[in-house]
């Protein structure tokens, strides 16, 4: 009998022990990402292994993620910067406060800010932290989770859609060779069909407004498709393509076009 009731009551201990971590895994977890109090990869490992097996990719955004005047800068609704003010969407400028190294506004001098995506404060940005970068909520002047806030790669405020179209222009300037990828990736080159096409589809997200501007590359009432062309070079995600062969050409005519063999 004693044997039963040890055996119970080390079955509530254990219960009481996982129950948290369990509910909060399989009940709401993702409602966290904003505050960043969230472990990505306990969930995500597949994919942050992707991440971190891209090379250049991953370097590249590993240091935008610890990048605090870039953290800052979209956090704020940056559309202006330099190495000493940063321009947000209400057109309130932030100066760079040397003494105390945050950025202060001008409109309320005691507000000031730094925003940083080391959670754990070791000074450098890890594999599970570089996730915040796209995921982080409030980066993007959203107060809700992560599942209405999602970023993708043509994303106005990353590497640029189709057509430099959103409500405030000025976030995205197309002189930027950093946000200039989706257009580029429009314009006539091998990735023109590919990425056409799929900005011609609706994605399973549906758009959200981020510091009040629509987002550029819209479909109908979702995110297009257009991401999935950087995502085939960029990540291990399987896509299904079908390449057409140019058609042949025909040695029995006897009085062909000229220049035939020229595009």
């Amino acid at each position: 009998m004693n044997k039963k009731i040890l055996l119970y009551f080390a079955l509530m201990v254990f219960g009481l022990y996982v129950m948290p971590n369990t509910v909060s895994l399989f009940a709401g977890q993702h409602t966290f990402y904003s505050g960043m109090g969230v472990s990505c990869e306990k969930c995500h490992s597949d994919i942050l292994s992707q991440v971190e097996h891209s090379g250049d990719v991953y370097v590249k955004h590993r240091a935008a993620a610890g990048n605090y005047n870039y953290t800052t800068y979209l956090s704020l609704g940056g559309i202006s910067y330099n190495a000493t003010s940063i321009t947000d969407y209400n057109n309130i400028v932030w100066n760079w406060n040397t003494s105390q190294r945050k950025w202060q506004n001008s409109s309320n001098p005691a507000e000031m800010v730094n925003v940083s995506l080391d959670k754990n404060g070791n000074g450098q940005i890890d594999s599970g932290e570089i996730c915040m970068l796209c995921h982080n909520a409030t980066l993007f002047g959203a107060s809700t989770h992560t599942g209405t806030t999602v970023r993708v790669c043509d994303d106005d405020r990353c590497h640029g859609n189709l057509v430099y179209a959103n409500n405030s222009p000025q976030i995205l300037g197309s002189s930027s060779n950093i946000t200039a990828a989706g257009y580029n990736l429009s314009q006539p080159n091998a990735h023109q069909a590919f990425y056409l096409q799929a900005s011609n589809m609706p994605s399973s997200f549906g758009i959200s407004e981020t510091f009040g501007r629509m987002p550029g590359n819209v479909n109908g009432s979702f995110i297009s498709r257009g991401f999935w062309t950087c995502e085939g070079c960029h990540t291990d995600t399987s896509v299904n393509i079908t390449i057409l062969p140019a058609p042949a050409y025909n040695h029995s005519v006897s009085s062909p076009e000229k220049k035939r063999y020229l595009p």
